[in-house]
C-alpha cells in the first residue's frame, strides 16, 4: 500500500468513527426511541382533548379531581364564617357532638366529652375535642374506621386505652378537626 495514501487514511480515521458512533446512534433513535417518541406525543394530545393542561407554558391550571374539590368544599367555610364559628365556639360544639354521635353508635358511652381549644390561623381554623369512651376495643376499632371514612378532615392527636373490665375499655382520646376558610370568586 501506499504511504502518503496510509497516512491519508490515518488522519482521516477520527473522522470516520465520529460518522460511525452517528450513524449507530441515529439507527438506535430510529428504532427503540422513534415509537416510544411518538406514543408520548398521542398520549399529550389524548389528554389535551380531555382538558388536561400538561405543558407548564400552559395559561390555565389542570382541573381539580371532582373528589378532591369535593373534600375541599366540604371541609371549607367562607373566611367570615370560619371566623364567627370558631370565636363562638360553635366549631368546638359541633366536632364533640358528632363525636359523640358516631361513639353512641358503635356502642361506645361517652362519660366526658368537652371542646378544646381552637386555633385560628389565615387559611384554617383547627378545633379540638377531648373525649372519655368506655366501650370494647372493637368498638373503638369501629369507631375510628367511621372517624377515617366520614368525609371530613379530622386528626387523632393521641389516646390511651386502659382496660377497667374484662372485654370493657377506658379510653381517653384527643381529636381534632380542620377547618379551611373559603376566600376569593369560589366562597
Amino acid at each position: 500500500m501506499n504511504p502518503l495514501l496510509s497516512e491519508r487514511f490515518r488522519r482521516q480515521a477520527p473522522i470516520a468513527g465520529s460518522l460511525l458512533v452517528l450513524a449507530v446512534f441515529l439507527v438506535a433513535h430510529a428504532v427503540l426511541f422513534g415509537p416510544l417518541a411518538s406514543r408520548y406525543r398521542g398520549a399529550l394530545s389524548q389528554a389535551g382533548a380531555l382538558g388536561a393542561i400538561l405543558d407548564p407554558r400552559g395559561v390555565r391550571t389542570p382541573a381539580m379531581p371532582p373528589r378532591v374539590y369535593t373534600l375541599l368544599m366540604d371541609n371549607s367555610l367562607p373566611t367570615a364564617e370560619a371566623d364567627r364559628r370558631g370565636s363562638s365556639g360553635a366549631l368546638g360544639a359541633e366536632l364533640v357532638q358528632s363525636l359523640s354521635g358516631i361513639a353512641t353508635r358503635h356502642g361506645l358511652e361517652v362519660v366526658v366529652a368537652e371542646p378544646g381549644l381552637l386555633t385560628q390561623q389565615e387559611t384554617s381554623v383547627e378545633a379540638r375535642a377531648h373525649l372519655r369512651l368506655r366501650g370494647s376495643y372493637a368498638a373503638f376499632s369501629g369507631f375510628l374506621d367511621d372517624l377515617s371514612r366520614g368525609g371530613k378532615l379530622h386528626r387523632v392527636e393521641r389516646f390511651s386505652m386502659e382496660q377497667s373490665t374484662p372485654g370493657r375499655c377506658d379510653i381517653d382520646l384527643y381529636v381534632a378537626r380542620l377547618v379551611l376558610k373559603r376566600s376569593g370568586a369560589r366562597s
